[in-house]
């Protein structure tokens, strides 16, 4: 499960990054590529500290 959330964020954060290098212009894509690179960073987080437990928890 970790690993699937944490594969989603960096997609995530890699289609903003592709729709703000692509439309810089764009007010609506800046505003997408805002909102996906905030759940992306939020799913990584969360994808690391499961993580994290899971280590502790060996």
């Amino acid at each position: 499960m970790k690993n699937l959330i944490y594969s989603i964020s960096l997609v995530m954060i890699s289609i903003s990054i592709y729709l703000l290098i692509e439309y810089p212009n764009s007010g609506r894509a800046g505003l997408i590529a805002g909102a996906l690179i905030f759940i992306g960073f939020v799913l990584n987080i969360v994808g690391f500290s499961l993580n994290a437990k899971a280590l502790l928890e060996k």
